[in-house]
């Protein structure tokens, strides 16, 4: 048991903090949980087998394995599974149980609605802030963990056809070139695996319990802005964010240059993935799952974001260099391409330090954050910004 004292935001805005004298769950909790999670998981199943948008999203595949199957085997093994191990080791999470703080809210909304008196005032339609935590919690992970998976997927897909090429290659340089997209596959397979991770768990024993969700309108639309199928109506608006990743300067790939800027974009997606492993089970947008202090975020405070933005900037240099014996080229189509990836990238760049400032609002409701960005002094570049 932690012998830190409790703070104004460990009782009032903690949704996962618990009374150090509370009891284990009992039987009646448990089976209350439980029947409040597979109503709500059931309900989104069928959101993700029904809707449009997810049910193309879940269609990737990899062999005869869709994305969708995921979440038939997660219910499934929920609903085997859970009951044994909560009546078993009955966590005191059980008491403060957001699922059943959702269907708390949703139970009386529908009395409310089926009732004509006007509502008490302890009968509102309003969500508490537990409630409304709770339910923005549910909302990110129904968001963000279907897409998760469908980037995860896609990168899985792409590894037979790059290891058959390998194969086929004869010469070092074709060979190279396989190696360098196997390894920027890897790269985006893994880190979309732990945001994956990130979204779909939450227990006390991974220090990743929810402390708090983001509310604030403008803050979660500059991040959904980053993500589909909202990030379509910005790249109409700013252009795509990067360009292709085999990064050929010139069209050539034995391009000294290429290589430089292949090996700068390599060294850029090994920052990415070391904070994304060192955040781990912590790893989700909009909320405050605990607090990383390790690694690259001993650094900086937002490594993930920087080298991001970095290896798309390798992808895009090449498009700034003018390569008239190439088919097609016109001086008045390269300035208007040149134009407008410039404006592109200064556009996401701009949208990527919002993300970092309003989560940083987000997160310095929370003391230990605080006292984190008065350790680490930059966001971005040690010395610099």
């Amino acid at each position: 048991m932690s012998s830190r004292p409790r703070t104004e935001f460990n009782e009032r805005f903690n949704i996962s903090h618990l009374p150090e004298d509370l009891p284990k769950a009992t039987t009646s909790q448990v089976i209350k949980h439980l029947a409040a999670s597979v109503a709500i998981y059931g309900v989104v199943l069928l959101l993700f087998i029904f809707n449009p948008w997810f049910k193309q999203l879940l269609s990737v595949s990899f062999g005869k394995f869709k994305a969708l199957h995921f979440y038939y085997a997660y219910f499934i093994c929920y609903i085997v599974v859970a009951p044994v191990v909560y009546l078993i080791f009955r966590p005191r999470s059980l008491w403060r149980s957001k699922n059943l703080l959702i269907i708390g809210y949703l139970s009386r909304i529908f009395r409310l609605a089926t009732n004509r008196e006007s509502p008490t005032i302890t009968e509102s339609w309003k969500p508490d802030y537990n409630e409304l935590n709770a339910l923005m919690f549910l909302v990110i992970k129904i968001i963000y963990g279907p897409l998760m998976l469908n980037s995860a997927m896609f990168e899985l897909r792409r590894y037979p056809g790059l290891i058959f090429e390998l194969k086929l290659s004869a010469d070092w340089l074709i060979a190279l070139d396989r190696w360098y997209l196997l390894f920027v596959t890897s790269i985006f397979f893994v880190d979309s695996t732990l945001f994956f991770i990130g979204y779909h768990t939450e227990m006390g024993f991974l220090k990743n319990k929810l402390k708090y969700a983001e509310t604030n309108l403008f803050r979660i639309l500059v991040c959904i802005a980053c993500y589909a199928p909202f990030n379509m109506v910005t790249a109409n608006i700013l252009g795509p964010s990067n360009h292709d990743v085999r990064i050929l300067f010139m069209g050539d790939i034995a391009h000294p240059i290429t290589w430089v800027l292949r090996g700068l974009a390599a060294l850029f997606l090994l920052t990415l993935i070391s904070a994304s492993t060192f955040l781990f089970t912590k790893a989700s947008n909009l909320t405050n799952r605990g607090i990383v202090k390790t690694g690259p975020y001993a650094v900086v405070r937002h490594p993930g974001y920087i080298s991001k933005n970095l290896f798309w900037l390798m992808t895009l240099i090449p498009l700034f260099i003018p390569n008239p014996e190439s088919n097609n080229f016109s001086w008045t189509r390269y300035s208007v391409q040149s134009v407008s990836t410039l404006f592109g990238l200064l556009g996401w760049g701009t949208i990527y330090y919002l993300r970092a400032i309003t989560e940083e609002q987000f997160l310095r409701r929370d003391p230990e954050y605080v006292e984190y960005c008065r350790k680490v002094k930059y966001r971005f570049i040690p010395g610099v910004i």
